[in-house]
């Protein structure tokens, strides 16, 4: 199996998802584009997309953005399997004729999620708690993509989670990653912590998140991994 992981900034990496590829023996690369890399012009068998700072919409300041829709169509065009991580998943759903925009609010810290009565009981989430923290950092929202299933929600955002196909699954929350991803984050967007309310923690509330949370967030993602990547292919 080819991976491919399609960063959009150098600080916002696969983590535990390279993890899991790494332990498969899976063939992988990375490219990013925010620094100049460019996407294949052969189709993997699985690309992930990871999140980034930017909107699906500033195609203006982030030309690139218009080249990795088009490689990303022809990826669901020829039946290949796609993973969204927040700007990762905006861009699938907008791929499947979802739409993206503002939300209530900056979402930023731990909160919960929660598998949706539609997919309770489907094969994707059977074992997964009904309710888990997860990790956010994001101020837009998708609606359902046409013909997806409703896998994740919560009360700030209606739709954390889909699934197309049984091949595409996309996820508005970061279960990849670990203390450095915070750090990373921190770093890089620290003033979007200032001020927005109860969905937005401060630092050492989402530095103490990653030492309670951790190791659930990590079951739960290679759970979901294994049905896109199986154990040793």
């Amino acid at each position: 199996m080819h991976v491919l992981f399609v960063q959009h900034v150098a600080f916002e990496r696969p983590f535990m998802i390279e993890d899991y590829v790494r332990e498969q023996g899976a063939r992988w690369e990375s490219v990013c584009l925010s620094s100049g890399d460019v996407l294949p012009s052969e189709v993997p068998d699985l690309v992930v997309l990871m999140g980034g700072p930017m909107s699906v919409h500033d195609e203006g300041l982030y030309p690139w953005l218009k080249e990795e829709k088009v490689f990303i169509r022809r990826c669901v065009e020829a039946g290949k399997r796609l993973i969204g991580v927040c700007l990762g998943a905006q861009l699938l759903a907008e791929a499947l004729g979802g739409e993206v925009r503002k939300a209530k609010g900056k979402e930023i810290g731990w909160f919960p999620v929660y598998v949706t009565p539609e997919a309770s009981g489907h094969p994707w989430v059977e074992g997964i708690p009904p309710s888990l923290m997860a990790f956010h950092w994001h101020g837009e929202e998708v609606t359902l993509p046409p013909g997806a299933l409703h896998l994740f929600y919560n009360h700030h955002t209606e739709v954390q989670g889909f699934l197309y196909e049984d091949r595409i699954l996309g996820l508005q929350f970061h279960l990849e990653g670990t203390p450095e991803t915070g750090e990373a984050l921190l770093a890089a967007c620290a003033s979007e912590c200032a001020g927005e309310g109860p969905s937005v923690q401060d630092p050492q509330t989402i530095r103490e998140g990653f030492s309670r949370y951790l190791t659930q967030t990590r079951r739960v993602l290679f759970h979901l991994l294994a049905r896109l990547i199986p154990y040793g292919q």
